[in-house]
């Protein structure tokens, strides 16, 4: 189907081939569509190999967790059923979790069943049969971890050949003593030889709770820390979702949301959706350009979920000044910036948008206010080493957007070099504005005509 025919399909069918090919609001569940964790998923399917083994990936959120997992539940799951899944809230248990799994595979009945069974002899005008009712009661959660990991046991084994469940955002469990049971758990199917195939998620902190609350549990237990996404997985997000819509690119669009995503799958997904939005919405064009980045830009900042959005807006709501600060405290790919670091940054962005920078001390008091409760505490410190970074990592891609709207080009460095070239980049004062990338690379080709 050529360009022409795309914009006139119909507004729900577009979007339909949209959420074929980008995932912006759920895991991915596909190999097909997970760039850049190959190795990962190499470790995964060795490790649930290994009887008794369970596998743990960790990492910052908005990395990808969810999505690495679901990929390889469906890799590793056997073909006559699908993964199981539970997701961890606020009011989980061990005990609510285990039971929802063992409730997904059918094999136990939650409700009370009554069998009505007729015996005897009927004839005309005449019965001698009798009614017998057969009652199965309900099961019930599990009372204990032995409990838990013999029905687990039964249950996996009669749902399918090899039956994989991912345990999704296993943080969030608020109780300490109820997160520490499933090392229990880890440990006793590792102890029966187990063929159940759990996959957690969850942050770092999670992980290392588990593992210093039983001291064998790591024998049971792979780990995977995963790190934000390297340059070449995000050029190939983007790149399969034009490639799926037969539309090029100019080179620098691509590029950009690269650069912008800063390693964060979910806004290399949200920001490519909105960029296919954008160009369906300008019915005469052809190629996707940088006008239609920059509005969509705009979209995705408006789109992004309220929880990412809610610091910023409290931190900068009549401070225009703090924005600076964040996106200075955002402008690098590594996580954490020292103070030396971000002022450099700050001065800079101040120079590109003309305004007056703070003087130095100001500067500091602003950067430690953006630490408190009245700016939502945005941004926390590591007094020790002089360094700053925010409190929810993948707020700092919402930022990142922010800043992208007024046109300010921040860094992220130390990241794979685009492949099709190195870039050189002529010398340049230190400003901020973002230039066109197509200058300094050569031309990407997208759409069906230019894939091998």
């Amino acid at each position: 189907m050529n360009n022409a025919n795309l914009h006139d399909l119909d507004e729900a069918e577009f979007g339909k081939r949209i959420h074929a090919v980008l995932f912006p609001s759920s895991p991915i569940q596909s190999h097909e569509f997970l760039f850049g964790r190959d190795d990962q998923l190499e470790r995964i399917r060795r490790a649930l190999m290994a009887p008794g083994r369970q596998v743990f990936i960790y990492g910052e959120r908005g990395v990808g967790k969810s999505s690495l997992a679901g990929a390889a539940a469906a890799e590793c799951q056997s073909s006559d059923a699908p993964p199981l899944h539970a997701s961890c809230g606020s009011s989980s248990s061990f005990a609510g979790v285990i039971w929802s799994l063992i409730r997904a595979t059918g094999t136990e009945p939650d409700s009370l069943i009554t069998v009505q069974d007729k015996r005897g002899v009927e004839g005309k005008g005449i019965s001698l049969a009798r009614h017998v009712e057969t009652s199965t009661q309900p099961a019930s959660a599990p009372l204990d971890i032995e409990d838990a990991a013999q029905r687990l046991d039964s249950a996996f084994s009669a749902y399918s050949k090899r039956t994989v469940a991912v345990i999704d955002e296993f943080d969030l469990i608020p109780d300490e003593a109820e997160r520490n049971k499933f090392a229990e758990l880890v440990k006793a199917l590792g102890d029966r030889k187990s063929e159940v195939k759990l996959i957690f998620t969850g942050v770092a902190s999670a992980l290392e709770e588990l593992l210093t609350s039983h001291a064998s549990v790591h024998r049971q237990l792979d780990t995977i820390q995963l790190e934000r996404l390297a340059y070449q997985p995000r050029l190939d997000i983007i790149k399969k979702a034009l490639d799926a819509f037969d539309v090029d690119a100019d080179p620098s669009v691509v590029y950009r949301i690269a650069n912008v995503s800063n390693g964060f799958p979910y806004y290399v997904h949200l920001l490519t959706e909105h960029l296919l939005w954008t160009w369906y919405g300008d019915g005469a064009a052809e190629q996707v350009t940088m006008d239609h980045l920059h509005e969509s830009f705009i979209k995705a900042t408006d789109a992004v979920h309220a929880d990412l959005r809610k610091p910023y807006d409290k931190a900068t709501r009549g401070r225009d000044q703090a924005a600076y600060l964040l996106w200075a405290t955002a402008d690098a790919f590594d996580l954490e910036r020292s103070t030396d670091a971000i002022w450099k940054s700050y001065t800079q962005i101040c120079d590109t948008l003309d305004v007056e920078a703070l003087e130095k001390k100001k500067f500091f008091s602003q950067l430690r206010g953006l630490k408190g409760g009245a700016q939502g505490e945005i941004l926390e410190g590591i007094p020790s080493r002089r360094l700053y970074r925010f409190r929810e990592a993948m707020v700092r891609g919402y930022v990142r957007m922010a800043a992208a709207c007024k046109n300010i080009q921040l860094d992220d460095q130390e990241l794979d070099p685009p492949p099709q070239a190195t870039v050189h980049t002529p010398r340049m004062a230190n400003r901020k504005r973002w230039m066109d990338a197509s200058r300094f690379v050569p031309n990407i080709k997208m759409g069906a005509q230019h894939r091998r």
